[in-house]
């Protein structure tokens, strides 16, 4: 059965997993608490007068895909959780890094809104 919102998404993954993806969440809802949760094919997206992310659930890890440009202004900070040119990712063992998200978010919202810069 396929979710038909992001609370069915999460509810369908393991525990663990449901906790990180909670986490993660509520860290960009709190970044930007006007955008709205959504599914956008199939995962979790917020979105606020455009897509700001996407986020979702694998096997070890949870995923984040901001913009490429996103990843390439925080390179530095996001280190090895890089593992494309839109795609961010963390660890399913160890919590989310709140500063590291809100870093992300804030990035997001500056490149939308004064570059902007749309999600593909």
């Amino acid at each position: 059965m396929k979710p038909k919102t992001v609370e069915e998404y999460i509810l369908f993954k393991p525990a663990e997993v449901q906790e990180r993806l909670n986490e993660l969440r509520a860290y960009l809802i709190e970044a930007d608490p006007d955008a709205i949760d959504e599914l956008k094919w199939g995962k979790p997206a917020l979105v606020n007068n455009g897509i700001l992310y996407v986020y979702a659930a694998a096997k070890n890890h949870i995923s984040l895909h901001p913009t490429p440009s996103v990843i390439s202004h925080l390179k530095k900070e996001l280190g090895s959780r890089i593992s494309s040119e839109n795609t961010i990712r963390f660890s399913i063992n160890e919590p989310i890094p709140r500063e590291l998200v809100n870093k992300v978010a804030n990035q997001r919202a500056y490149e939308k809104e004064t570059m902007g810069i749309k999600w593909k």
